[in-house]
């Protein structure tokens, strides 16, 4: 049908360009008429006549022949495990390739038509990215597997890509369908060797979370009795994951060939890499591991409300953990049920991940709110909050090189203060891009008048957004040129601080929240860590030095100066975000005092 539509939009002319708002391009037909060496209007009537009349003539033995060849594939696909693989991969990449072309068709047309004004392609281009948008998810919805993941990447790149295709695409966060029990059945006792019911008192077969690589169940051990959450990876991934992967790296060759501006080759790198990784949960448990060692003694002292879940044993497809029971980090609701404080809860989990990022340099990164839960804390008498962040799905982490993750801390430093001069320079190292005005709204998601004047603590108003989606597809081509130079790490990077800023806004601006005086600290923590990691790697130099070359008294004065600028800093952001938190407890005792007194 697709085929046929698109034949007769080339061989006639659209009411558009009959009303006068343009003419025909090449691109409205089809890729034959383009080339000189046909010509479509050549094909008379006469010799469409003739082709038929010499149709009637065809062999007897090609008829029974082509029946035959359809039987002996309808039996193969019937009886032959390997032939059935092979025409369903065949269906699968034929079903991705038609969502391909559509949405491609659907762009060319858009770019080919005149419009009387800017205000009419705006409204064209909006609609023509829902359109096309709810085309892409249905068919991700309908393949399953990578391509769920790929969803996933798109519904990121609010830094990039239109509400229309970001908001669509959000979706597939936590919208998963799951496997069926006897598919999950025959993935258990392949990889773990025995029976469900063997390893298992109770099994809830409804999985209590369904993603694009795995779903989690909620079991009880039947040795210790003890409760525990059972992550299954879909077994469908085994069996098309290469041949998808290499679908998708098709259909975006095809279409960095339709649209050479097309600067976003790098995703289908990017999941090439990752991909098999987090397909391999015993390398899942071994991020889990090093993470909470990471935190141990933060842990231990009650000096963060972040929790690792304890992974039991694990499979290459089969991870069994504790089971920790809460909620989405981005549900307000069950915050206020539970007298939870989203603005604090926004600043603790901004400090975890400012460790994790600028002093430990091993990052989660996929935070979006599907893979961390909020919950009361298990202990709150020995705790100094009333919450407990539980984060979960440890399949794809990244290790930073020691250069970068300094680097990293300087830059953002400069962003936060609006160091233009300190922009440039860091921009250019972690990124390689000189055009580091473009790159630090990319990383900040902010415009650069924001960025230059150091106000990024402000909450982003409808204008600043509307303007960072105009310039977004105004700069689009020189935004993927950036993006498709930098080293895949950044990019993940990026994705991380981008989900991060996510998860922020929801919590700042939650049931009133934005005026709790809390507003400005992800940034005060943010620069707290940055300014430590500095101070870190220049103590460590003129350590190294002094280790080097001896007793030297300019080296003893920069190692005091440096010190003294670290530690000055850190004391003041540390007052700030303190009496910061004692005006909003302030704030709040007034507000039950009212309370109880209308009462």
């Amino acid at each position: 049908m697709l085929s046929g539509r698109l034949l007769t939009r080339c061989r006639t002319t659209t009411p558009a360009l009959q009303k006068g708002r343009g003419t025909a391009t090449s691109w409205q037909r089809p890729l034959w008429q383009r080339n000189n060496k046909f010509n479509y209007n050549c094909y008379s009537t006469q010799t469409i006549i003739n082709n038929k009349r010499s149709n009637k003539g065809l062999p007897w033995y090609l008829g029974i022949a082509t029946l035959g060849m359809s039987g002996v594939a309808t039996t193969l696909y019937y009886t032959s495990e390997d032939a059935r693989h092979v025409f369903t991969a065949l269906q699968r990449c034929g079903k991705a390739g038609l969502v391909g072309t559509e949405v491609a068709w659907n762009y060319k047309v858009l770019l080919s038509t005149q419009y009387p004004n800017d205000e009419a392609y705006q409204l064209a281009k909006r609609e023509c990215d829902k359109r096309s948008a709810e085309i892409v998810l249905k068919g991700l919805q309908s393949l399953g597997g990578i391509y769920i993941k790929l969803g996933q990447h798109v519904s990121a790149m609010v830094y990039i890509l239109p509400p229309e295709w970001t908001d669509t695409m959000s979706v597939l966060q936590d919208r998963c369908e799951p496997t069926p029990e006897e598919e999950v059945r025959q993935l258990f006792l392949s990889d773990y060797g025995q029976p469900i019911e063997d390893i298992f008192d109770e099994f809830d077969w409804t999985p209590i979370g369904v993603a694009s690589l795995a779903q989690v169940h909620k079991a009880k051990l039947k040795k210790t009795g003890r409760e525990v959450a059972v992550k299954l990876q879909h077994p469908v991934l085994d069996e098309f994951c290469r041949v998808d992967m290499e679908t998708v790296t098709f259909i975006i060759d095809v279409i960095k060939k339709a649209f050479p501006e097309f600067g976003f080759a790098w995703l289908a790198d990017e999941m090439r890499e990752s991909l098999p990784r987090e397909l391999d949960f015993v390398h899942e448990a071994q991020n889990a591991k090093l993470v909470s060692q990471n935190f141990a003694e933060d842990i231990k002292y009650r000096r963060t409300a972040l929790l690792v879940p304890e992974v039991i044993w694990a499979k290459r497809r089969i991870l069994c953990m504790e089971f920790i029971e809460g909620s989405r980090i981005d549900d307000l609701d069950y915050m206020k049920k539970h007298g939870i404080n989203p603005a604090q809860v926004s600043a603790e989990f901004s400090e975890a991940f400012s460790k994790m990022i600028f002093l430990h340099g091993f990052v989660h990164c996929d935070p979006h709110p599907g893979n961390v839960l909020i919950r009361p804390a298990k202990d709150p008498k020995h705790s100094k909050f009333n919450f407990d962040i539980v984060l979960i799905d440890h399949g794809l982490y990244r290790e930073l090189p020691e250069q970068l993750r300094i680097d990293y801390a300087r830059l953002w430093t400069s962003l936060i203060r609006g160091d233009e001069a300190g922009i440039k320079k860091y921009a250019k190292r972690v990124g390689g891009t000189d055009t580091y005005q473009l790159f630090a709204s990319i990383l900040t998601g902010r415009a650069w008048e924001t960025v230059s004047s150091a106000n990024l603590s402000t909450v982003r108003s409808s204008t600043e957004l509307k303007v960072m989606s105009a310039g977004a597809m105004e700069y689009l081509v020189d935004i993927a040129d950036i993006l498709s130079r930098l080293p895949r790490i950044v990019l993940l990077l990026l994705k991380t601080s981008d989900l991060l800023r996510h998860i922020d806004e929801v919590l700042r601006m939650g049931d009133g929240q934005q005026e709790s005086g809390d507003d400005h600290l992800t940034y005060v923590i943010m620069g707290r860590y940055c300014a430590k990691a500095d101070w870190l790697d220049t103590r460590q130099h003129l350590l190294n030095k002094l280790a080097k070359i001896g007793f030297n008294w300019q080296v003893i004065k920069s190692l005091v100066i440096s010190w003294w600028h670290y530690y000055s800093l850190a004391v003041m952001l540390w007052m700030y975000q303190r009496a910061s938190r004692l005006a909003f407890a302030k704030q709040q005792l007034q507000h039950k005092q009212v309370k109880e007194v209308s009462q």
